[in-house]
């Protein structure tokens, strides 16, 4: 796993045991809905439910996909490790950290094992640490 720029490695906060499922988590954006999946009975993951955001403009400059995505984390809601989208939630909230409008940790969900799953803590960036040297553009 690549870690963030400006952060160490983020701090274990829950080992999912064998056999445990994962938590509900936030897992990607889609069109104009946050998508959070959780693990069924049968161990296949499913959507849960989606949750509406105004789609005006870029979504790193969306208020209300801030304001939604800062709720779910206030709520302890673990964000999907997605390392292949640009766009995710989870890609998002660590941007926002980086810029300053994030002054909070967040819970970062990924999987390292089939059904073996971990939640790390994703503590702000600071300057120097792992050579970050300041906020780049969305994407960068």
């Amino acid at each position: 796993m690549n870690w963030y720029d400006g952060r160490t490695e983020p701090k274990p906060f829950h080992v999912g045991g064998a056999g445990e499922r994962a938590p509900k988590s936030v897992s990607h954006i889609s069109r104009s809905f946050i998508v959070i999946d959780y693990e069924n009975d049968d161990g296949i993951y499913e959507e849960a439910e989606r949750i509406q955001f105004s789609n005006e403009g870029r979504l790193w400059e969306n208020d209300d996909l801030f304001a939604k995505l800062i709720d779910l984390n206030a709520r302890g809601m673990p964000f999907q490790y997605q390392p292949k989208d640009m766009e995710s939630p989870e890609a998002l909230m660590a941007w926002w950290q980086e810029s300053g409008r994030l002054k909070k940790s967040f819970h970062l969900i990924s999987w390292y094992h089939y059904h073996r799953w971990q939640i790390r803590i994703v503590d702000p960036p600071k300057i120097g640490v792992r050579g970050w040297a300041g906020l780049k553009p969305f994407g960068h």
